[in-house]
């Protein structure tokens, strides 16, 4: 059985990763392969809130989504995984524990983002209603090792998801049928 691999979208709340992964997961089905999306606030909903915004609870999510994605691949399932991943740390730490890494930055401007708020998290965090909401009061360290940057306040889905598709492409479906 081939190993899967996970392709974790970083980037700030509204920057457009569970968009991304919809638009990507249905590519992977397209070409028979089984995928899961592993979107970090339906994960944390699932698991009743058990971490909250703390950098270290951040990081206890973090290794809890790394853990479910390394045991998907460990058994032929491609993981898409949407998750903020806010700290350099976390995304060495997914390079360094899941054997078929993609890290993709979904690079969108703070300001995007808090126009597109769905969530209503910045505006919260702007008139003091919420803390450690990041890009305002909580750090977003930009990845220094990402595999790809998508610009989604200047791309348009499709094109952000173009340029994802054929990485994998390239990098792992088209060589699985050649091995």
């Amino acid at each position: 059985m081939n190993k899967g691999f996970t392709i974790w979208l970083t980037g700030l709340s509204g920057a457009g990763k569970s968009t991304l992964a919809i638009e990507i997961e249905k590519f992977i089905k397209e070409q028979g392969k089984p995928v899961q999306v592993l979107d970090g606030d339906i994960i944390r909903n699932e698991v009743g809130n058990l971490f909250g915004y703390t950098r270290e609870d951040r990081q206890k999510m973090g290794r809890v989504v790394r853990t479910i994605a390394k045991l998907l691949n460990d058994n032929g399932i491609n993981v898409i995984v949407a998750a903020i991943a806010a700290y350099e740390e976390m995304r060495v730490a997914n390079r360094d524990k899941i054997d078929n890494y993609i890290e993709v930055y979904v690079n969108c401007s703070i300001d995007t983002c808090i126009e597109r708020d769905v969530k209503g998290l910045y505006k919260k965090a702007l008139r003091g209603e919420a803390k450690h909401v990041v890009g305002i009061d909580d750090v977003y360290e930009v990845p220094e090792h990402f595999d790809i940057e998508v610009k989604t306040d200047i791309e348009t889905v499709e094109e952000s998801g173009k340029r994802i598709k054929d990485f994998i492409l390239k990098h792992y479906i088209r060589n699985e049928i050649t091995t």
